[in-house]
């Protein structure tokens, strides 16, 4: 079992940034799709995790200053507006401290 002191958590929340799901742990060192992919969180990743589709996407909504900055692969599928929005692809993104974020709807990507 993994010590608990390498463990953050993460909310899930709405629209309107509401929790909906709450205290997922996370693993620090693993990228955030990963986590989702361990915990049961259904994305819609198609690639596998290689910024490729950019079908990860989510909202992170709190705790962005406690994730790595945006990469280059994110750049071609992000817009400025979109990055400066908070949406990152969840395959690229590390996080260092809880968080919250919205996954969006298939139809929503």
């Amino acid at each position: 079992m993994k010590s608990s002191s390498a463990l953050i958590s993460l909310t899930i929340v709405d629209k309107n940034h509401c929790a909906i799901d709450t205290d997922y742990p996370l693993e620090k060192g693993q990228n955030l799709l990963k986590n989702l992919l361990i915990n049961g969180i259904k994305t819609h990743s198609k690639c596998g995790g290689k910024a490729i589709c950019s079908h990860c996407k989510i909202q992170v909504i709190s705790g962005h200053q406690y994730c790595n900055n945006p990469v280059a692969e994110e750049k071609i599928h992000l817009t400025k507006q979109q990055l400066d929005q908070g949406w990152r692809l969840a395959c690229q993104v590390f996080c260092l401290k809880n968080i919250s974020i919205y996954l969006p709807s298939h139809d929503e990507i």
